[in-house]
């Protein structure tokens, strides 16, 4: 059985869902409510509803009975990998970034990623920190290097999420260069979306179905 991806504006996801503070528990509530930002909010409380929508239709469950929670190996604060109480062999990931939202399901690993494409330039050190020297010659060379950057990084960001690699040592995730569709790296299977307004991708060991919402 294939996996699924779901992937939308944060308000059109927000509309889909219905009631989100009926799906989230205390943790994650009382986690969206410490966000300053009103938009920050909604973001998170999307990505958390969207989740397990996405996990729900997966497993032909009703979204209301799935339960996310995450947790730190390194402290004891309720943040790291998400996971399934009721259905711990299905792997889920979840992202979200400025008035966007992602989240994915499968048997198995999977991660996923989004970022919002805007008008602000390349942040070149960054670039050169995360890039390949062929990806960075790309990115340089592309019309739109902003976007070409961002391609990049929401295909490392979904891999670091299956635990295939760090953001320390995303250099090493020599991935195929904006513009060519890398349909594998090394047993991963990546799928990459995007229009004007956001880019993403979802990395797993299994074929991925991709739903855009609004």
């Amino acid at each position: 059985m294939a996996g699924l991806a779901l992937a939308g504006p944060t308000g059109a996801v927000l509309a889909a869902a219905g009631d989100v503070r009926a799906l989230l528990t205390r943790t994650e509530l009382d986690r969206a409510g410490a966000l300053r930002s009103a938009a920050d909010r909604d973001d998170f409380l999307a990505a958390h509803a969207l989740v397990r929508l996405c996990a729900g239709r997966l497993l032909g469950r009703p979204a209301q009975s799935l339960t996310v929670v995450q947790s730190c190996g390194a402290c004891e604060r309720p943040h790291g990998r998400p996971r399934l109480v009721e259905a711990p062999g299905t792997g889920v990931s979840l992202a979200h970034a400025r008035g966007w939202v992602a989240a994915a399901a499968a048997d198995g690993p999977v991660g996923v990623d989004v970022e919002a494409v805007d008008g602000t330039d390349v942040d070149w050190r960054t670039a050169g920190a995360v890039c390949t020297g062929k990806e960075l010659a790309a990115v340089r060379s592309d019309p739109d290097p902003r976007r070409a950057f961002l391609r990049q990084w929401v295909r490392k960001e979904s891999l670091v999420k299956v635990g295939a690699g760090t953001l320390d040592e995303a250099a090493r995730l020599d991935l195929p260069v904006y513009g060519r569709e890398p349909p594998r790296w090394r047993g991963w299977r990546l799928l990459d979306w995007g229009g004007t307004q956001a880019v993403g991708c979802v990395a797993a060991r299994e074929e991925m179905r991709l739903r855009l919402l609004g």
